[in-house]
C-alpha cells in the first residue's frame, strides 16, 4: 500500500518557502519557461522548443506499448517530436499495440482535462486560453475520429496533453519553487494509487495494465525529483493520477452507479480530512480542504444534471482530500 506523506510536512510544503531552490535546479530544459508568449497563438511553438516534453512523449509511448524508448521503433522520437507525423507515427503505435482503447484512453484523458479545467488554476498557467485550446483539439479529434482517422485524432489528442504538460512548467508556483510544487504533485499522484487500490477489488487485466503504468509513471516522477528534474517529475506524477482513475473506471464511460461511488467518496475523504486537520488548521490546510469542497459541489452538480464526465472532479476532490489525512486516517 502506497505510504502517506505526514501532513505537517505537507502543509510546510503548500505554505511555500521552507524547499526553496535555484532557477538552475529545475532541470533539462528549465529556463526557457520564463518568457511570456501568447498561449493562444504560440502554444505549439512553445510545445516544439521544449525538449523535456519529447522525452516525456517518447517514455510515455514506450510505456504504454512496451517498447524500449531508445530502441528502433522510438529511435527517431527525440529528434522528430516537433512534427506532426511523428505524433502520428507514435499514435500508429500504440494503436497497433492496444487497438482503438490506446485512442480512447487519449480521448478520456484530454475530455477529463477540459472538464476540470476551470478549477485548475492550482495546475496550470493561462486556463483560459488553454482551456479554449483543449477544447479545440478536442474537436478537431471528435470529427477525425467520426471521418475514419484514429491516428489523426489521436495525433490531435496527444498534442492537447503536451500543451497541458507545457502549461504545468508555466505555472506561477512552479517557477517560483518548482520542488515545493513537485512534491505536492508526487503526494497527489501516491493517494490516487492508494485510492485506486482501495477501490478495486479484483482488477481486470485493463485494470492491470492501468495500474502498471499509473504505479511506473509515479516511479518515475519521484526518480527525477531525486535528480532534480522538476519539470519531468511533475508531469509523471500528474500522469500517475490521471490514469488511477482511468483505472477505477476500467478504461470506460463512468456510470450513474460509479458516479454516486466516486461521489461518496469524496465526501467521505473530506470529512476525514476535517478531523485530520482539527478545529483550528494552518492557511495552507484550509485552502486545500477548501478546493477539495468546492471541486466536490461543482462535481455532484455535474452528475446531477447527467454530466457523468463530472466523476473527473470528485476524484479530485478525493485525492485533495487525501493528502491532509495522516497514516491513521481513512
Amino acid at each position: 500500500m502506497t505510504k502517506r506523506w505526514p501532513t505537517l510536512m505537507l502543509a510546510a510544503l503548500i505554505a511555500g518557502g521552507t524547499l526553496a531552490c535555484d532557477e538552475s535546479a529545475t532541470g533539462p530544459g528549465a529556463g526557457e519557461g520564463s518568457t511570456d508568449l501568447d498561449v493562444a497563438a504560440d502554444m505549439e511553438l512553445q510545445v516544439v522548443g521544449d525538449s523535456d516534453l519529447a522525452v516525456l512523449l517518447v517514455d510515455g509511448m514506450a510505456l504504454h506499448t512496451n517498447q524500449q524508448a531508445d530502441g528502433a521503433l522510438f529511435g527517431a522520437g527525440r529528434e522528430c517530436f516537433r512534427e506532426r507525423e511523428c505524433r502520428r507515427m507514435m499514435v500508429q503505435i500504440a494503436l497497433e499495440t492496444h487497438g482503438e482503447q490506446a485512442i480512447d484512453e487519449l480521448f478520456a484523458r484530454v475530455e477529463t482535462l477540459v472538464e476540470r479545467i476551470s478549477e485548475a488554476d492550482d495546475e496550470f498557467a493561462r486556463l483560459g486560453e488553454l482551456g479554449d485550446r483543449l477544447q479545440a483539439l478536442l474537436d478537431e479529434a471528435y470529427a477525425l475520429r467520426d471521418a475514419g482517422d484514429l491516428v489523426g485524432a489521436g495525433e490531435r489528442l496527444v498534442l492537447a496533453l503536451q500543451m497541458a504538460d507545457r502549461m504545468r512548467h508555466r505555472h506561477r508556483d512552479f517557477v517560483r519553487d518548482p520542488q515545493v510544487h513537485v512534491r505536492l504533485a508526487i503526494a497527489r499522484g501516491a493517494e490516487s494509487l492508494r485510492l485506486a487500490d482501495r477501490l478495486i477489488d479484483v482488477p481486470t487485466p485493463t485494470q492491470e495494465v492501468v495500474l502498471f503504468r499509473a504505479t511506473e509513471h509515479q516511479r518515475r516522477a519521484e526518480f527525477a525529483l531525486d535528480q532534480g528534474w522538476y519539470r519531468r517529475a511533475i508531469v509523471q506524477a500528474r500522469h500517475a493520477e490521471q490514469l488511477s482513475l482511468y483505472a477505477v473506471l476500467n478504461g470506460e464511460r463512468p456510470t450513474g452507479e460509479e458516479a454516486l461511488r466516486l461521489l461518496a467518496l469524496a465526501e467521505e475523504m473530506i470529512l476525514a480530512a476535517e478531523q485530520a486537520i482539527g478545529p483550528d488548521p494552518t492557511d495552507a490546510q484550509r485552502a486545500l480542504l477548501n478546493r477539495a469542497i468546492r471541486l466536490k459541489e461543482k462535481g455532484a452538480q455535474a452528475i446531477d444534471a447527467w454530466q457523468w464526465r463530472g466523476v473527473s472532479l470528485l476524484w479530485h476532490s478525493a485525492v485533495t482530500s487525501a493528502v491532509l489525512i495522516p497514516d491513521d486516517g481513512v
